[in-house]
């Protein structure tokens, strides 16, 4: 009896959602359980990039381009509230916008 493969098609087909999560080469592959080496060919093959996104865009329906980090938090806080990462930042900058709570949430006057 042979290995069993790691690298299958389901897991191969979910490595683009980590990247968007952030995670670099070495973390994917220790997440999966293979070799940084073996994930780089197999991507390579595959067609899968796994070059973080310096800024991703939150939604194409709203112009905003969010740090890598900025969008796990709001996905995450966003799961919490059950609405959607969109939805979140609506409201998070409706609230400022209405509060006047720009100078409370930058902690400085930018102009």
């Amino acid at each position: 009896m042979g290995r069993q493969a790691i690298l299958t098609h389901e897991v191969l087909a979910g490595i683009p959602a980590l990247v968007a999560q952030g995670l670099r080469k070495g973390d994917i592959a220790e997440r999966i359980g293979c070799k940084e080496s073996t994930l780089v060919v197999r991507c390579s093959i595959a067609g899968i990039s796994l070059r973080v996104p310096k800024r991703l865009e939150l939604s194409p329906a709203i112009p905003l381009t969010l740090s890598c980090e900025t969008i796990a938090s709001l996905r995450a806080r966003a799961a919490a509230l059950c609405c959607s990462e969109a939805q979140l930042a609506i409201d998070l900058l409706e609230t400022i916008a209405r509060d006047n709570l720009f100078d409370a949430v930058l902690d400085t006057a930018r102009c």
